[in-house]
């Protein structure tokens, strides 16, 4: 007697099943792996270690970046005014742009996270990996056969595009939320180092620079002088900013917060991966555009003031 055939419909029910299923246990396991995960990246040692990346390109990248928190807060303002005059489509697109430059110690991050904590397929910078803990955990199932033809077809590619989609997203702003840190501890070195030489509010680059030009220069009468200052100034801190995640790290580290983001991180993606629309949300963004804020108008103040 012939076996009975599977409907369709029936098989795409098993296949949701299986896979959210996989998902569930898969991240209960990637849970696990966060203290180690924190642990062996951002101690002190494995901050040390991740920030050997930085000697190259991102001694102008992490200061290009500290220069483009102004206009990305301001497209950011652009696109939440659009979005309350309706406009979501625009907003969504503006939201979407990125002025920022990934550095290459972010870079390294991402490709920790996917492939050491998430263990999932890499082929980006740095060494590729072809891991797929998930995948395992779905083949591991032993409904999988009536439901292969599914999960092989469109439903499946959509599904794995979806995730694909997500997971970039999440990792962006989980990258951009730990830039942000490093920002305000740019801002805050150079504000210290403002008050202590100059007695005057300088919280960032574009305002202890010029102010330590115009010091110089009204101490030397020397415009070249003034200048070399300037710019010696200003690469002194852009290592500073590419290299204040050897400080920040492992602060944020003895302090919980890697673990309680890298947490967040997964629960975002769980709810994702399972079909949620959740985004995770990054508290030190709106620390650091107050950063920006305090910086230009200290910049204004400095300029309205030399006017004078």
């Amino acid at each position: 007697m012939a076996a009975k055939a599977v409907s369709p419909a029936i098989n795409h029910e098993l296949a949701r099943s299986i896979v959210e299923s996989a998902i569930r246990i898969y991240f209960r396991k990637r849970r696990s792996r966060v203290p180690r995960f924190v642990d062996e990246t951002y101690s002190v040692l494995g901050s040390m270690r991740l920030h050997k990346h930085a000697i190259g390109h991102d001694l102008w990248r992490a200061p290009f970046n500290a220069l483009m928190a102004g206009p990305q807060l301001g497209l950011t303002a652009v696109a939440y005014g659009l979005e309350r005059a309706g406009r979501k489509r625009d907003a969504q697109w503006l939201k979407s742009r990125e002025l920022f430059v990934r550095t290459t110690v972010a870079q390294e991050i991402e490709r920790r996270i996917v492939v050491d904590l998430l263990e999932l397929p890499y082929s980006g910078p740095g060494a590729t990996s072809f891991k797929d803990a998930l995948a395992v955990e779905i083949m591991g199932d032993k409904r999988l056969t009536d439901a292969l033809s599914v999960l092989e077809g469109p439903w499946g590619e959509d599904e794995r595009s979806r995730i694909e989609a997500l997971l970039s997203e999440n990792l962006s702003i989980y990258l951009n939320g730990r830039a942000a840190v490093n920002e305000i501890t740019s801002g805050t070195l150079t504000l210290g180092a403002g008050i202590v030489l100059l007695h005057e509010a300088t919280p960032g680059i574009l305002t202890l620079g010029p102010a330590m030009a115009r010091a110089i220069a009204a101490k030397t009468a020397g415009a070249a002088g003034a200048l070399a200052a300037g710019g010696s100034v200003l690469l002194a801190t852009a290592a500073a900013s590419a290299f204040s995640g050897v400080v920040t790290d492992p602060i944020q580290k003895s302090l919980g917060i890697h673990h309680r983001r890298l947490i967040a991180l997964l629960d975002t993606l769980e709810d994702g991966f399972l079909g949620g629309d959740a985004r995770l949300a990054v508290q030190e963004h709106y620390a650091a555009r107050l950063v920006d804020i305090f910086g230009a108008a200290a910049s204004v103040w400095s300029f309205v003031k030399a006017g004078a």
